[in-house]
């Protein structure tokens, strides 16, 4: 009886050890960087998907409904919290300076092309 308590009480040991061990935190989003995570503009037949990851590191996505085009560019950023300032380098030396307002899920970036003035483009987290 003491041997099948004992195989029980094992078992159940490493049943609560597998159990808590499995549960970690698979969160990608940084309380102290709000922009880690996938955001997407849609407008109308033209989709634009950002990527920001913890290491400073992300992905471009530009792609079509009508699946005639898709462009994916590679980038490193960094973000100023306190002057909400959002600079993308591109892997080909090309760089984008963006203002960043962030409420909740949304975020609207806004870029001074110089040409056409500052363009707004509207964002949700997914």
């Amino acid at each position: 009886m003491k041997t099948l308590r004992l195989i029980g009480t094992t078992l159940l040991m490493v049943v609560l050890c597998l159990n808590f061990t499995a549960c970690g935190d698979d969160d990608d989003d940084d309380p102290s960087n709000p922009l880690v995570g996938v955001w997407q503009n849609d407008d109308e037949g033209e989709h634009l998907r950002w990527t920001f990851r913890n290491d400073g590191s992300g992905e471009e996505h530009l792609f079509y409904d009508d699946d005639s085009e898709s462009y994916t560019y590679q980038f490193t950023y960094t973000y100023d919290s306190k002057s909400s300032t959002l600079i993308i380098n591109y892997d080909d030396d090309d760089t984008d300076k963006y203002t960043i307002n962030i409420n909740g899920n949304t975020m609207i970036a806004a870029y001074n092309d110089n040409k056409e003035g500052i363009i707004e483009t509207t964002f949700k987290k997914k």
